[in-house]
């Protein structure tokens, strides 16, 4: 399976079939497996689609048994209304960007059906592809919406993949950062080691409320608890994420970071290592390097930097994180930057591009403002970072080169706090 599947947007909220009673719904998911398994379609992808689908239609509800396909289709007084959509359903689940097997699956449709449906069932096919006349669609209008998300998907996976790693040492936040950028909790945020895994963080074509997981298994609609958990049974070293990133404004570029294990992990070598092969092997458009602010000068901090100044060629930003938690009088924002810079010229990097950042900030703040709910601490911290990151001695914007205009969101609670902290900033650089 290829990664890129899990950007795709489902349409299942869209599904004229959702509509219709549990007794249909039911009857519809057995044609629809039954039709995929005479085909031979059967991956990991597919099986697992077939298990979204029938999770979402028939919310979970047990699909008959011992029943006989064709019966079933003959029976079912819907069975020429359903034609449209389990061609739809069979190509957008077997063979999305795949028309060679996309043309065994309309073969199979109008075998199922007869020849009288051909020149119909091939116009959908075409519009599937986006080959052929649009019309077809328009005559069938509850179709439009789940044709919109198909076309949307496909133009989405045409476009250029922009990779973008991050690496950092442990306790820099680069988890809480990653959870940030995504708007979605995705990552754990503890300062605990976690086992030796490339993370890839996937932007998806749109937002359907769906997260994926390919962590041996394949999780299309992974919870907190999935997502929190490295399954023990994968024994490759990748994670693969996908979600639909979200920000004060639409995210529509595809995207993917990769997240590399801390490297300073006195308990775990294979982290080290691990994170050192992914600078040197992997080709990515961008690296983001974050440092604890709280941290800065450290011995680890300069063993990392000096091998990513020999051994990766190519853009880099580097994050200060953390200095959300100065005290007044005690610590400075001017003079932190000021020293990562000179650290960071005096180590060969001419010119760096030194923003500061308030990953966890940037974080409850989008949490807050999607209706997620946070707990007390969480909350008494937001309002916290939130007064704290606007008075004048932080003043984060000022240490970009570029702007963000918020005029039109000055009734969104959260757009002042997620300029403070850095984070749209941020998104305006590596996002556009």
């Amino acid at each position: 399976m290829r990664a890129s599947m899990l950007e795709i947007q489902q349409y299942l909220d869209l599904h004229p079939v959702a509509k219709m009673n549990l007794q249909l719904k039911t009857k519809y998911i057995n044609l629809l497996k039954q039709l995929i398994a005479e085909m031979g379609s059967k991956d990991l992808w597919v099986e697992s689609m077939i298990q979204l689908y029938s999770l979402k239609l028939c919310d979970g509800s047990q699909e008959d048994k011992g029943f006989n396909f064709y019966e079933l289709f003959k029976n079912c007084f819907n069975y020429h209304y359903f034609r449209y959509f389990l061609l739809t359903d069979c190509l957008f689940i077997t063979a999305l960007n795949d028309r060679k097997k996309g043309d065994q699956v309309l073969k199979g449709v109008i075998q199922l059906y007869g020849e009288k449906y051909k020149n119909k069932l091939l116009a959908l096919f075409l519009a599937f592809y986006h080959t052929g006349n649009q019309t077809i669609i328009e005559k069938i209008p509850v179709l439009k919406p789940m044709y919109e998300v198909i076309w949307k998907n496909r133009e989405f996976l045409g476009r250029t993949e922009k990779r973008i790693m991050v690496t950092a040492n442990m306790s820099a936040g680069k988890s809480t950062l990653l959870n940030a950028l995504s708007g979605k909790k995705v990552n754990k945020m503890q300062n605990t080691t976690c086992t030796a895994k490339i993370h890839y963080l996937h932007n998806k074509a749109g937002e359907d409320g769906l997260i994926y997981e390919w962590d041996h298994d394949l999780e299309l609609d992974a919870t907190e608890e999935i997502l929190m958990e490295d399954n023990e049974a994968n024994d490759s070293n990748e994670i693969h994420v996908g979600a639909r990133f979200r920000s004060l404004w639409d995210v529509d570029t595809r995207v993917c970071f990769i997240d590399t294990p801390g490297v300073n992990s006195s308990m775990e070598s294979d982290h080290k290592e691990m994170s050192h092969e992914t600078i040197k092997t992997i080709k990515c458009d961008l690296l983001l390097y974050l440092f604890n602010g709280e941290n800065i000068g450290s011995d680890d901090d300069m063993r990392h930097l000096s091998f990513v100044k020999e051994n990766y060629n190519g853009n880099i930003i580097f994050l200060v994180n953390r200095m959300d938690r100065f005290k007044k009088g005690a610590d400075s924002v001017a003079g932190t930057m000021k020293t990562v810079r000179k650290d960071l010229e005096k180590l060969g990097f001419p010119d760096p591009k030194v923003y500061p950042i308030s990953t966890y900030a940037a974080y409850l703040a989008k949490m807050s403002m999607y209706g997620e709910k946070l707990n007390e601490d969480e909350q008494e911290e937001l309002e916290f970072l939130k007064r704290k990151l606007s008075r004048e001695e932080f003043s984060y914007p000022t240490y970009y080169p570029n702007e963000v205009d918020i005029s039109d969101k000055k009734d969104n609670e959260f757009a002042d706090v997620l300029v403070h902290s850095g984070i749209l900033l941020l998104e305006d650089i590596i996002f556009n």
